[in-house]
């Protein structure tokens, strides 16, 4: 259940196939390309503005001031006032519009990523935790949302100031633009490779916290058990264990930030130290003017506000870009298909399995060369041990795994070449574990289909045998449930699961260990309908309690993935296997 492998690991760098992705992440924002277009007027009116302050003050230095002339420099304060305005209304508007459009097309994107993952098929989610799928849908689109309503911004706006900066630079004095700049290669390679360093730890640390959210969604479900069996101490080591690993990745990474950090205030400290001994040399020299020496100044100030804005953007961008990878390597997963094939009307003569060997992936084979042949209306149980193979049987009738070898045949139709989801609609199933979700009795019986009448449903209801016991509530069908209906008895459950794959009159009735986990009571009633609820049915009964098969026509013994035996009760009953084992057992244990 969890993964124990807590090592990290490396990942090749995503920078290049980062950019391979923005294709497939530009359509969730092509949408609202008219706020985004806005937003980057914006975004460039605000750069610009920001590079004209420095420059007004040089003009109130070396003119203004220079020449004693008062209402000019009024009016050079008064431009100044209303540039550092018109910067603040600028970057508002492009914070708030694209902070909109991020929000929209994350939204969409996790609409999407959601309507992919429901429909994916049932070997993807033995491979994939429910924890990692919630960081997948969750933590790893809002990667996505700061990358695009901040990080974004941020390089663009810094990248528009430095380029800006430099040309305003070298127009004033190339030469002193030259020596300045003369640092930024050195610099800019230095910091290149440490980036790349921090790039692997932060991958790391993004599989530690799925790990995390894994662990503590699975003992969170499983948390009667963990209590049952005092095992909170054990599984809060497991946590403590995969905290300490993250901390010592984010230890890692935070110290190679410090080096990045202490390079770029290294890098401005020397840049002004440059500019002034430099720059203050060629100003008493006549080759800069004063105002000149400050827009320098104030340049390299503002330079490394860019430069530290752009090192720290480029982590979130590898860790958005990192998610990104892991998003649609989920999207490049194939979802079983819809509306694909001949759609199933019903079954007219049988339903078969020719050869059928199955195994799920990385496990032992769980059938070998299985063949059968259940008739229209015929009742057939699956018995067995653990582990045998009946799950397998259904599992590949209602299609959630297709075979290695051989075919399912409904009257003689390829069970691949049939659409799923009418194939499904036209089976009852009724699985082991029951399944609710929050909402009323009637929105689970008929599973939130507003188009099902609720007559049908009532009636569904009756033949079940539960209809009588949902009008004890005091709302009847209206009641709502609490989370997984824990308010219903676990027989209530068992009855309403039942009902529920009677409401679409379905043609097949397959029970996976429908009355396994119901009181003798609850079962005597399931009892008394069943045999009303199957007739006129093609119906595969799974069963460990041998005594509530007698009415069905064959029973099928499932032993090692392959069927030993068949025939009747009596007649299975009078042979020396392991079906007259087996009932031996329970009957011993039930006179017991």
């Amino acid at each position: 259940m969890f993964d124990d492998d807590l090592h990290d690991e490396e990942t090749p760098s995503p920078g290049g196939r980062g950019l391979k992705l923005v294709p497939r992440i530009w359509p969730y924002f092509r949408k609202y390309l008219g706020r985004v277009i806005v937003a980057g007027l914006a975004l460039t009116a605000s750069a610009v503005m920001g590079l004209l302050g420095p420059v007004l003050v040089k003009h109130a230095i070396d003119v203004d001031i220079a020449r004693g002339n008062v209402e000019d420099l009024m009016r050079t304060a008064v431009f100044y006032l209303l540039l550092e305005i018109g910067i603040a209304v600028a970057g508002f508007l492009q914070a708030i519009l694209l902070a909109r459009v991020g929000q929209n097309a994350v939204a969409d994107l996790k609409e999407s990523l959601y309507s992919h993952v429901i429909r994916l098929p049932a070997a993807f989610f033995d491979r994939n935790p429910v924890g990692r799928l919630m960081t997948r849908t969750e933590s790893d689109a809002e990667s996505l949302h700061q990358l695009f309503s901040t990080t974004v911004v941020t390089l663009a706006q810094n990248v528009v100031m430095l380029v800006g900066m430099a040309v305003v630079m070298c127009l004033v004095n190339w030469k002193l633009f030259l020596v300045v700049f003369a640092l930024l290669p050195v610099l800019g390679f230095v910091l290149y490779r440490l980036q790349n360093r921090t790039r692997g730890v932060y991958v790391a640390v993004r599989r530690t916290v799925a790990r995390i959210n894994n662990l503590i969604s699975e003992v969170l479900r499983a948390l009667p058990v963990v209590q049952a069996f005092c095992r909170e101490d054990y599984f809060t080591g497991r946590l403590d264990r995969l905290n300490e690993q993250q901390y010592r990745q984010e230890e890692r990474a935070r110290t190679m930030w410090f080096w990045i950090w202490f390079l770029l205030d290294s890098g401005e400290v020397l840049g002004l130290a440059l500019v002034l001994g430099a720059g203050g040399l060629w100003a008493l020299r006549g080759w800069i003017t004063i105002g000149g020496l400050f827009l320098f100044y104030s340049y390299i100030t503002r330079l490394f506000g860019p430069l530290r804005a752009l090192s720290n953007q480029a982590n979130v961008i590898q860790r958005a870009f990192a998610s990104a990878e892991r998003i649609f390597g989920i999207f490049d997963t194939a979802p079983e298909p819809v509306g694909a094939g001949s759609r199933f009307t019903g079954l007219e003569r049988n339903l078969e399995l020719e050869g059928v060997d199955f195994s799920y992936e990385g496990r032992e084979q769980a059938l070998k060369r299985v063949s059968l042949a259940v008739r229209k209306g015929e009742r057939v149980a699956l018995v067995g041990e653990t582990g045998g193979g009946k799950t397998s049987i259904v599992s590949l009738v209602m299609k959630f795994y297709e075979p290695q070898s051989g075919r399912i045949l409904l009257d003689g139709a390829d069970l691949r070449d049939l659409d799923t989801c009418s194939l499904r609609r036209g089976i009852g199933f009724v699985p082991q574990d029951v399944i609710l979700f929050p909402g009323t009795i009637l929105d689970n019986l008929r599973l939130f289909d507003d188009a099902v009448p609720e007559e049908r449903v009532r009636d569904a209801a009756k033949r079940a045998r539960l209809h009588e016991r949902i009008l004890q509530f005091p709302e009847g069908y209206a009641t709502n449930l609490a989370e997984r209906g824990i308010n219903l008895s676990l027989g209530e459950r068992q009855l309403l699961a039942f009902a529920r794959a009677m409401v679409s009159d379905p043609d097949i009735l397959i029970l996976d260990e429908a009355t396994s986990s119901v009181d003798p009571q609850t079962e005597a009633m399931i009892q008394e309908g069943l045999e009303e609820l199957t007739r006129g049915r093609t119906a595969i009964i799974i069963a460990h309690r041998l005594a509530t098969i007698r009415m069905v026509d064959r029973i099928l013994v499932v032993h090692q993935g392959e069927i030993t035996q068949e025939g009747r009760h009596e007649q299975l009953l009078a042979e020396d296997g392991y079906y007259r084992r087996l009932y031996r057992l329970q009957y011993l244990n039930a006179e017991a």
